[in-house]
């Protein structure tokens, strides 16, 4: 429920001083009001609407002449790949910040190197490619989607519980029971170890570099039936993980395509005009018609409404 102030008896267009710090897709129910703009903060997690980056900047550096080059990195879904991009690019010279939107999977460099060939190298060393995103490019439209096959993890899984099975009942010798830890450990752990690998080559230890000693470990000591099922169970984690943030992409990806693109703002002669919505200045006054989405952030001025949050809350309120 939006309560306006009332400025005249009669129905009238309300002025609300609107906040372009993120957009809604509000519907109203009431007669047109307007907003006028009022800057508002935001704590957003990378998971975000609109994917507020986390920034991180490097010793007194600033972007001030600097430039932002913006790419999609479709490796990049988690404070893992982030904190592997942010050590290496973090030792090139000309870097000053970084910005990272993971759940878009989007990385902004503010920097003042002649070319952006270095980072990209940088970071296809990491064994991900950026690819460059042209300024303006809307951060949530997504790179196709490459399918991948199920059976490697099927054999995973498959060979995995038939090590256990033939370890416990001692139903062949240790050899069989290695071959097939092997298989299951070949079939879905390859990504983990080439991760785990670059990891320990930038001196980051984290969960795929773990992982990777943990089974190798396993290997070794002849715990082959634990390896085969640790690497499986973890390959299945890491699944659930994807699925779990493509999920919340598409959430937000639809939600996003209810903003409405324009809003109508008044003018300095006191006329009415329709202007693109991430256009609109601070302190501008914008009019809200009867059912229409409310499209910024503002302090209701005049007139008086309602608004349907259920496209956000699930409430209508």
């Amino acid at each position: 429920m939006a309560t306006s102030r009332i400025l005249e008896p009669q129905r009238m267009g309300t002025t609300i001083k609107n906040s372009p710090a993120h957009d809604h897709d509000h519907d109203h129910d009431h007669d047109e009001h307007a907003h006028e703009q009022k800057p508002v903060e935001h704590a957003h997690s990378c998971c975000s609407s609109d994917a507020q980056p986390a920034v991180v900047t490097f010793g007194e550096a600033s972007a001030a002449g600097g430039r932002l080059s913006s790419f999609r990195i479709e490796a990049m879904d988690c404070p893992t790949e982030q904190t592997l991009i942010q050590n290496k690019l973090g030792k090139l010279a000309g870097v000053q910040k970084l910005e990272f939107n993971l759940i878009n999977r989007m990385l902004g460099v503010w920097h003042d190197l002649p070319s952006i060939d270095p980072i990209r190298e940088a970071i296809s060393s990491l064994g991900m490619q950026a690819e460059p995103v042209e300024a303006g490019a809307a951060s949530t439209e997504s790179a196709p989607v490459v399918k991948k096959h199920w059976w490697p993890l099927a054999l995973s899984g498959v060979a995995a519980l038939g090590a256990e099975v033939v370890h416990f009942a001692s139903l062949g010798p240790t050899w069989v029971v290695a071959l097939l830890a092997l298989v299951s450990i070949f079939s879905c752990g390859l990504t983990t170890y080439k991760k785990g690998w670059i990891a320990l080559k930038n001196f980051n230890l984290n969960i795929n570099a773990l992982m990777s000693i943990a089974v190798t470990g396993a290997i070794l000591i002849g715990q082959w039936p634990e390896a085969a099922m640790v690497m499986f169970l973890f390959t299945i984690a890491e699944l659930i993980e994807a699925k779990s943030l493509d999920r919340a992409r598409n959430a937000i990806s639809g939600l996003m395509q209810l903003t409405p693109e324009l809003a109508t703002v008044k003018q300095a002669d006191g006329s009415w005009q329709e202007v693109e919505a991430k256009n609109v200045e601070l302190e501008a006054i914008v009019r809200i018609k009867p059912g229409e989405r409310v499209g910024l952030d503002g302090e209701v001025v005049s007139g008086s409404s309602t608004i349907d949050q259920a496209s956000i809350t699930g409430e209508s309120l």
